[in-house]
């Protein structure tokens, strides 16, 4: 019984050895991409849950990811905060229905500048024809 007992003992420690690595791997692999690291992502990546990461990577995820908050990124010349790949996602959505807004508008603008075009041209035909005829008044006098 001792012996079954030691050996479920070593395969225990084998998993949780096992798991940590992984942990680790999944961290550096968020470095390397330079993505945000968060419980959830490390989770996922590893491949464990996030009570195992709470329960023996708490401190140190928590630092993790309170330096990755005070990070800034350089995009296009303006300097943004580092974000989740959730917050990104709703970054991403927002800005999607902004551009729809803004194409909408567009064309509402091409059609009232297309209108006034045409309008602008009328009135301009009707300053000729009175012009034409004011000429033409004056050279019969």
């Amino acid at each position: 019984m001792n012996d079954k007992t030691e050996a479920m003992r070593l395969a225990r420690e084998q998993r949780s050895l096992e798991k940590r690595r992984s942990v680790q791997d999944a961290i550096e692999t968020l470095r390397s991409r330079n993505e945000v690291i968060t419980f959830k992502t490390v989770a996922t990546l590893a491949g464990v849950s996030r009570q195992f990461l709470y329960d023996n990577f708490k401190d140190e995820l928590s630092d993790l990811r309170n330096d990755d908050r005070d990070q800034k990124h350089k995009i296009d010349g303006k300097v943004v905060p580092a974000r989740t790949p959730e917050e990104w996602k709703h970054v991403e959505a927002l800005l999607r229905n902004k551009i729809e807004r803004l194409k909408k508008e567009l064309g509402d603008v091409r059609r009232e500048n297309a209108r006034l075009k045409t309008e602008a041209e009328n009135e301009r035909g009707k300053a000729e024809h009175f012009r034409q005829n004011w000429i033409n008044s004056r050279s019969k006098s």
